[in-house]
């Protein structure tokens, strides 16, 4: 009786020791960190009741995101695919092509760009507006 005790006391002590009941810990990646845009400038924090948004905008081969500027801060990461981002610079175009896990940020008025997909499948973006309540999350440029 003794040892049919011990072994399911011993048994006991096996299936509910900490390393039975854990759960697995949490996998934390720092995915994109910024504190300029692709063109070197600050962003601003819209005045307003804060409002975070965010977005899947999948970008076919071949289109293209019309010339804009965000008035919040709005950060960019590429999932699948990549992106050109065009920014026009004192008249003329710098491009950058970001690629699948990498990201930008966004968010100057004085940096108008536009997004195209050069790339050969369809480019796939999580995109996160700091924004405020009634702000547009971005303005065409003429």
């Amino acid at each position: 009786m003794v040892s049919k005790l011990f072994g399911i006391a011993a048994a006991s002590l096996l299936l509910y020791s900490g390393h039975a009941l854990a759960s697995p810990n949490p996998v934390v990646e720092e995915l994109f960190t910024a504190n300029r845009t692709l063109g070197g400038r600050s962003v601003a924090y819209p005045e307003g009741t804060p409002e975070m948004r965010v977005y899947r905008i999948t970008v076919p081969v071949g289109a293209k995101i019309p010339l804009h500027i965000h008035p919040s801060p709005v950060v960019v990461m590429v999932e699948q695919g990549k992106l050109s981002n065009v920014r026009i610079v004192d008249g003329a175009e710098v491009t950058d092509i970001i690629t699948a896990g990498e990201g930008f940020l966004e968010g100057h008025p004085g940096e108008p760009h536009y997004v195209i997909n050069t790339g050969t499948e369809p480019a796939i973006s999580l995109v996160t507006f700091a924004s405020v309540e009634g702000m547009p999350n971005m303005v065409r440029v003429e």
